[in-house]
Order: structure tokens, then sequence, then C-alpha cells
């Protein structure tokens, strides 16, 4: 168990661009203002980063902005993240269309930040896809990612399954990238993420009803986690692990052996102490609790906290859909998710086009697609989206417009004969030869 785990690990801190984010003055030197300044304002300016030790796509920069956000309560909080820039904007010009992109789970620790990793950790599932189709990309961290600690030295919790606050992030991570650029990003923006980030986006088009982030024009929800905590109840335990800090953030009064059981409290800070992302994270709970984990071998979480008052609470302050939402909002979802079940997320749907008819919501329901095919299988769909919002300039309302449209049916081969799932990771080239 200690041996895989350690190979995991080295294998996280090998994809690391620049370092760990403790010995990185970027993320750990605030500037004065970083306790009072508005939500979206602009803390620091990295205008060049450099990429030769990431794996970008060619023909792509980077620069890393640190910002003002919002968590699930309103406290203030300095958030990081990179701006990855086209070499050509699309529809020319010298300015760039804006999509601020949420990323699906990466951990729940500093060390996790995708800016500091060298693929920005989703590549071209996202980020590097759009940036070569000619947007700028604003790619929060989310807080508690990257930046680790408030100005006065205290620990930043990223609250993990609470989409509202992830919703700010994105919203204000716009904001401060305009801010930042005022004359190569446009003032105008979409917001879309995948998994943790399509819940991310949901959020943010409803956050965005009382938040009125000027230049909002819709946002993009992939694979969603609609309700997080009806997602740890019915298809993961673990990731009501990751959670357990973000609720006690909510509910101070809960302990944490409320929710965790011993072993799962001792789990956690091990966790902490090594500062684990996914890699780590999943090898650790597979060597401990099997790979069922709605099953776990060994119990993590107490099923008492399941059941209990608080843990509907949460999911009623976290929940993205049956809520209102700025539109217009485009959700697209696989039918062969293993991770995220079609039925959840349609449920969902449904329960916001039946409460607010008015809104314009389009579901897309992906046949074999997966978890993170999703995204690769409608590039079209979400590109032509993304150019109806941008030429329109503004907000895109009509009455009665939640819509469903399923796709697969013209694949020019059997569905079953496609690629599934990605299968590879992207490498930093130590030699010549390997990219020759």
């Amino acid at each position: 168990m200690t041996n895989n785990i350690n190979v995991a690990a080295q294998f996280e801190r090998s994809n690391w661009a620049t370092g760990s984010v403790f010995g990185d003055p970027f993320y750990t030197h605030l500037p004065p203002n970083a306790t009072s300044a508005a939500a979206g304002s602009v803390l620091k300016v990295q205008e060049f980063t450099n990429t030769s030790s990431y794996t970008l796509a060619p023909t792509l920069a980077l620069s890393r902005i640190v910002y003002q956000s919002k968590t699930l309560n309103g406290t203030l909080v300095p958030v990081s993240a990179y701006i990855l820039w086209p070499y050509m904007p699309r529809g020319g010009g010298l300015v760039a269309p804006l999509v601020s992109w949420g990323h699906g789970t990466t951990g729940i620790y500093a060390e996790c930040a995708p800016s500091h990793v060298r693929s920005l950790s989703f590549h071209f599932s996202g980020p590097y896809s759009l940036a070569l189709a000619g947007y700028a990309v604003v790619g929060t961290d989310y807080s508690g990612l990257g930046v680790p600690f408030y100005p006065d030295g205290k620990n930043i919790t990223h609250e993990y399954g609470a989409s509202p606050a992830a919703g700010n992030d994105l919203l204000y991570a716009a904001q401060a990238a305009h801010a930042a650029f005022p004359h190569r990003v446009s003032h105008y923006f979409v917001v879309m993420g995948h998994s943790q980030g399509g819940a991310a986006a949901w959020a943010a088009a409803q956050q965005q009803v009382e938040a009125k982030v000027p230049g909002f024009m819709g946002s993009i929800a992939a694979a969603p986690v609609t309700n997080s905590f009806e997602f740890f109840t019915t298809q993961s335990k673990i990731g009501l692990v990751q959670a357990a800090q973000a609720i006690r953030l909510v509910f101070p009064e809960i302990p944490i052996s409320s929710i965790l059981t011993d072993v799962g409290e001792k789990f956690v800070d091990l966790m902490g102490i090594m500062q684990s992302c996914n890699s780590v994270f999943a090898t650790a709970a597979v060597e401990l609790a099997g790979t069922d984990f709605l099953h776990p071998k060994v119990n993590l979480t107490r099923d008492e906290f399941v059941n209990s008052h608080y843990s509907k609470l949460w999911a009623g302050l976290t929940v993205a859909g049956g809520k209102d939402f700025q539109g217009p909002m485009l959700v697209l979802q696989g039918t062969a998710d293993h991770i995220l079940p079609e039925t959840l997320t349609a449920k969902y749907v449904n329960k916001t086009c039946e409460k607010y008819p008015q809104n314009e919501l389009q579901y897309v329901k992906v046949n074999s697609a997966g978890h993170v095919s999703v995204v690769y299988a409608t590039q079209q769909t979400w590109l032509e989206w993304l150019d109806q919002r941008f030429s329109k300039r503004g907000p895109f309302h009509r009455k009665g417009t939640c819509s469903q449209l399923e796709v697969g049916s013209t694949a020019p081969r059997p569905l079953e004969e496609y690629q599934g799932e990605p299968n590879y990771f992207l490498e930093y080239s130590l030699d010549s030869y390997q990219v020759a």
C-alpha cells in the first residue's frame, strides 16, 4: 500500500510545472489590498509565465493572476488562476472573446491547483481546445487550490461540493481577467466547466441572478455534479470524505467525527499532510476501501450524518439545478457516464425547466459518451453555441425555450467502435528524440 501511494505521489510531483505552491511567491505573497479588495478585483498579475516547463499545445501563451472572490458564505477570498492566450483571437481583431473555465475535480488541497500543473490538468478536455479555437481562457484554480493562505496566514479550505462558491470563482475570474487585460480580452464572457466545473458553471448562472457581474452571456455545464450530496450517497461516498472539511466551514458546530469515522479522519489527516491530489487520493482510497466507492470495504464516512438534518441543509445550499438562473445555459451529458449517471443530470434539468420555463436551457443527451469524452463528442456543438453568444454580444433570453437534443445517431461508425474515455496523459519531454 505504502509503495503504491509513494509512486502516485512522485507522479503528481513530476507534473508540477513551477514546483510546490508553498515555495512559489506568486501564490504565497499577497498584496496589502488582499484583505479588503472587492470581489472581481485583480490582486496580482504575472503577464508572462514561462511555459518551458509546461506541456501546452503549440502556439498558446500563458499568464497567471490572483484575484478576489467570495466563499459560500460571502467571505472575501484570494484565488489564483491562469489565462491561456490564443494565437489568433476568434473572429479577428485584437480582443479575444473570454471563456471562464471551471475544471473537474483535481483534489482538495493547495497543491492541486491546475495553474502550476504542466498540462493545466485538463489540457485538450477544455482549455487547450478553447484557446486553439481562438478564445482567451481564464482558468480558476478555485479557492483553497493554489493560494494556500488568507492574508492573515489562516489556511484557505477548498469548499469541495459547494458549487455556488466555485460559481463565484468563475464569475469573478472573468471580471478580473478583463480588468487585468482590458485591451486583450473581451468584456463579455461565457462560463464553461466539466464535472465539478460543470456544477460550478451551472451554479455561476444561479449566482448571477444576484451577483450581476457585467458581461455575463451564459454558461455551459458538461457532466455537472448537480446535487453533490445525492452524488455522494448514490455514487461515491469518497466524495463525502473530500467535502467533509467544507461542510464544517458551513456548520462549524458539527465535529468532524460526526461526518467521518476514526479511519476516515486519519485518512484525511494523511492526505492533508501529503497534499494529495487525484492520483494519490484515488490510489490510497482504493488500497483502503476497494474499488466500489459506494460500498467500501472500510467505512470512511458515517451513515448517521448522511441521514441527518445537516446533510439536507448542505444539499439545499449547494445544489446546482432547480433554482432560478440567468441564461442561456447549455447542459451536456453522456449516457455512458459511469461517474455521473445521465438520469441524475436529467432529473435536475427537468426540475429546473418545470420551475423556470421562461429561462433558456438546452439539454444535450450524448449517446455512448462517457464522463470526459462527452466534452470531445460535443465540441462542434459547444463551439457553435459560443459563436452564437459572442455574435449577439449580450444576454440572450427567450421565453419558454427549455429544449432537449439527443445526438449520436449520425455517427459514421457504430457507436461501440469509438474510443471511450481518455487512456493517456501528457508527459513532459526530457529528450529531443521523444518529440522527433
